[in-house]
């Protein structure tokens, strides 16, 4: 039997929590109670995209000579639409910049690891000091007095 058709088997089912479809939906301007039939039709479109996507990314592993899905698959089912390929991107760079905070902390005693505190070290200039001032000596304020 071809995947497609097995898709089909799981019509009717619900993939997502109503938690989830309701936090998504609420995110992107809906009321805070939305509707069953809406959470439904929202569920079906986000499995129906998931599964398109996966399945053109399985046939460029395919025609690779792979079973199984890389990175690169997805980023080439994704290659005709702009926005889904700079999404992947920034992801891919936000999971790049949490590995490297990753490095630099020491998991046995979670004290940053000594070579990387020159990495996280910055130059101080004269505006990040945090001198107090005394704010009874500007003009127009006077406290206590009267």
């Amino acid at each position: 039997m071809e995947p497609r058709a097995r898709v089909g088997k799981n019509r009717g089912q619900q993939n997502f929590t109503d938690q989830e479809l309701q936090s998504f939906l609420f995110a992107h301007g809906d009321v805070q109670q939305s509707l069953e039939p809406t959470k439904k039709v929202l569920d079906e479109l986000i499995t129906d995209f998931i599964t398109e996507l996966c399945f053109e990314a399985h046939r460029s592993a395919s025609l690779a000579g792979r079973q199984k899905i890389k990175l690169d698959d997805i980023r080439f089912a994704c290659r005709k639409n702009p926005l889904y390929l700079g999404k992947i991107e920034e992801m891919l760079d936000k999971k790049k910049d949490i590995d490297q905070t990753r490095k630099l902390i020491n998991p046995d005693d979670d004290k940053i690891a000594k070579s990387a505190v020159k990495a996280l070290e910055e130059e101080l200039t004269a505006a990040d000091d945090d001198v107090d001032q005394d704010v009874a000596s500007k003009p127009g304020k006077s406290f206590g007095k009267k």
